[in-house]
């Protein structure tokens, strides 16, 4: 599978974090909640060093301020 193919991926979870969401959504901060979800993702990635997410962290130390 290439870097541009997408899956959907299903995840069930409490009112508490659904809320949470949409209150993101609802207050212009995110478009959508799966870009939310995304976006931890990321992070999340990143921070347990996970390639290619980590490759991300040690280009963006490297970057001129």
């Amino acid at each position: 599978m290439d870097n541009k193919s997408k899956t959907r991926v299903s995840v069930t979870m409490t009112r508490v974090y659904l809320d949470a969401l949409d209150r993101l959504v609802a207050d212009g901060i995110y478009l959508s909640k799966g870009e939310i979800i995304l976006e931890a993702l990321r992070a999340l990635l990143k921070e347990q060093g996970i390639e290619p997410f980590n490759l991300l962290l040690v280009e963006k130390s490297k970057e001129p301020e």
